[in-house]
């Protein structure tokens, strides 16, 4: 990957955000009527999550960091290298289960985790983001 496929990738993430924003989010009862409101945030929490795992990676490659064997350990060798704040494979290690959920168990996602990360926790993949991009700009 270069770095003009990982900015390809920014800016989905920044798009899935845009769009996620803008799914209704009043009450769950509300978010979860509309079948394409459910399906719409988890296929952006999908594809927003997995740019990422591929930017973390990019960016652990750059610095030179073991290969990872999954995307947890990516932002733990991101952290041991004092890259990534402390606490932040744990702060973020949720985010990165619900990818794999919907991946692996995508017949078992429930609307009430999907509209829980859409309302308290969509903010961690913004935070991730800026922790990577400066990384990138350094």
């Amino acid at each position: 990957m270069n770095i003009e496929e990982i900015r390809v990738k920014i800016d989905h993430l920044c798009d899935n955000l845009e769009k996620l924003a803008v799914i209704p989010q009043g009450s769950l009862a509300e978010f979860s009527s509309d079948f394409m409101h459910v399906d719409s945030a988890i296929h952006r929490l999908q594809t927003g999550i997995q740019a990422l795992i591929d930017v973390a990676s990019y960016v652990a490659a750059r610095r030179g960091l073991p290969m990872a064997r999954t995307s947890k350990d990516i932002l733990a060798n991101l952290e041991r290298a004092g890259l990534l704040p402390a606490g932040s494979t744990d702060r973020f290690a949720p985010m990165l289960a619900f990818r794999n959920r919907v991946v692996h168990l995508y017949d078992r996602v429930d609307p009430g985790i999907v509209y829980r990360i859409l309302t308290e926790e969509r903010g961690d993949l913004r935070n991730l983001l800026d922790e990577l991009l400066r990384l990138l700009e350094d």
